[in-house]
């Protein structure tokens, strides 16, 4: 199975679209695509580490094929399958430098 397979199954055991994943990853659907029918490159170490996030998958399967696909479990979770939010929140926290994340999970802290 190639990198564009398993993150095409990965993507679409968490029942998302190359759409919505384009979107979470700030790239285009057509890059996604690309990825997906193996017509272009594959992602780089650091987007695919990210695609790993979004999707709930180990990173070392969704790069070589080798060991368990299913990512670590949150602790607490029974579920791996992370939600369009956290999703979501874990595209925007990729963004933001060391001191804005910092600064973020210490608020996020202090509201829980």
């Amino acid at each position: 199975m190639t990198i564009g397979q398993r993150i095409q199954q990965a993507r679409e055991r968490t029942g998302i679209s190359q759409t919505r994943l384009a979107q979470l990853l700030g790239v285009t659907r057509s890059a996604c695509s690309q990825w997906e029918s193996g017509s272009g490159t594959s992602p780089r170490r650091d987007r695919l580490e990210q695609i790993a996030r979004l999707l709930a998958v180990n990173y070392e399967w969704l790069a070589t094929g080798h060991g368990s696909m299913r990512g670590r479990a949150v602790k607490g979770r029974q579920n791996t399958t992370i939600t369009p939010e956290e999703q979501e929140l874990l595209a925007l926290f990729s963004h933001f430098s060391a001191t804005a994340r910092r600064a973020l999970i210490d608020f996020l802290r202090a509201l829980s």
